[in-house]
């Protein structure tokens, strides 16, 4: 018997083994359950991929689609229940996640998906009885007040997250504002209107002395989270007819049109290197390095081309805005600006809110945009937050926001 109990005890040691050794090796899943109301039936897809769940809720009628971060153990079956409301003329719903407020009510009708922000002002009596069952969401409650001014600023820093940093350049340096404080850089003696060749690498801001006459030998390099302010000084000179090609893999590409010359900027703004020639060509980037012509980068400002054209497949009408989030996840904006939210895993896009949009950076799964006068910040569980009110933004909003976050 001794031996029998040994040996059940043995192949349980190693049927644990082989579970713990497939959970830690599990990349995906893609499975599919049914949550039953009455009278609707809901048929949840779940992706689970790249650390995300991709969720796509679908019945006859309606369609509903949202991505969680994997704060489940690569559980399957993460929605335990769907919670519905109904509005003139959508269908809303909140999905119940195990253990988890990360979830947001989403719209639906014809089939297309809606935001809580784009439906919200519909929404009161919904929120009311979620939150009397104990349920909360960051985007059910505004903060329409701002906290703190400087200058001309109207800052809302009780909007901002803990951990983001803001940079709003101002002619002659920067505000830096983030939830606690707010404080102006000075850098130059003169007003510059346009900061043509300032970009960020990482945590860092470097820009040039925009003091200097002719060219640009002398750079600040900015530590955003604690506004401390470096100069180096490079070897080689860029001229005031430059412009910045892009950032990739936290290293700057500048064109010079003067010289005919390409320049890296590295190792966190301390380093500098010509990469590009009219002999040897310039590099240019598509998803991948490859040469060009480098009189071509002195013909028109080439930037680089950091994701793939995917939208163009979704949208009938012209994409006027669009980045991506990482492989799968898209936002981009259309001609009449309407912000959508696409993800290639379940292919239904999302109508998140209609503004017009200057000037916008995705970090994560938050949009800081400029509206106007206005920088504000959205993410689908947060919703629609204004951060600043600058009038300086609504007429000179090229290259003027830079934002750190630590996440």
């Amino acid at each position: 018997m001794k031996k029998i109990a040994k040996l059940i005890i043995a192949i349980f040691i190693i049927i644990l083994f082989f579970e713990l050794i497939a959970f830690i090796f599990k990349n995906n899943h893609n499975i599919e359950y049914t949550i039953k109301n009455k009278p609707n039936k809901f048929t949840v897809n779940e992706i689970y991929k790249n650390k995300k769940y991709y969720i796509l809720i679908t019945n006859k009628n309606y369609k509903y689609s949202f991505e969680i971060d994997n704060n489940f153990h690569k559980k399957k079956k993460i929605l335990t229940k769907i919670i519905e409301y109904q509005t003139k003329d959508a269908l809303c719903i909140y999905p119940v996640i195990k253990k988890s407020n990360e979830a947001n009510i989403i719209c639906s009708k014809d089939k297309k998906s809606y935001s809580y922000t784009y439906y919200k002002d519909m929404l009161k009596d919904f929120v009311k009885d979620l939150q009397n069952k104990g349920y909360q969401n960051n985007s059910w409650s505004d903060e329409n007040n701002y906290q703190t001014k400087v200058d001309t600023l109207k800052i809302y820093n009780k909007n901002i997250n803990n951990g983001a940093y803001i940079y709003i350049y101002k002619y002659d340096g920067f505000y830096a504002v983030n939830n606690e404080t707010s404080e102006k850089l000075k850098l130059f003696k003169n007003d510059n209107y346009i900061n043509t060749l300032g970009a960020q690498i990482d945590k860092y801001y470097i820009v040039p002395n925009y003091d200097q006459k002719h060219d640009y030998k002398d750079f600040y390099i900015i530590n955003m989270t604690n506004n401390k302010i470096k100069t180096k000084t490079y070897k080689k000179e860029i001229s005031k007819d430059s412009y910045i090609n892009g950032v990739i893999n936290n290293e700057i590409y500048i064109f010079d049109k003067d010289e005919l010359k390409q320049y890296k900027i590295y190792k966190k703004g301390k380093k500098i290197k010509e990469v590009g020639n009219k002999e040897d060509e310039a590099l240019y980037y598509d998803l991948k390095f490859k040469k060009r012509n480098a009189y071509d980068f002195r013909d028109e400002e080439i930037t680089f081309k950091t994701f793939k054209d995917y939208i163009s497949k979704v949208e009938n009408s012209t994409s006027i805005n669009y980045i991506r989030n990482n492989e799968d996840t898209y936002y981009y904006q259309t001609n009449n600006n309407d912000v959508y939210y696409y993800n290639t895993n379940n292919k239904q896009k999302v109508l998140l809110f209609n503004k017009k949009i200057s000037d916008f950076i995705l970090i994560n799964k938050t949009i800081f945009f400029i509206s106007e006068d206005t920088l504000y910040s959205y993410n689908i569980n947060e919703g629609l937050k204004k951060l600043v009110v600058y009038s300086e933004l609504e007429f000179n909003y090229k290259n003027r926001i830079a934002i750190y976050t630590e996440e």
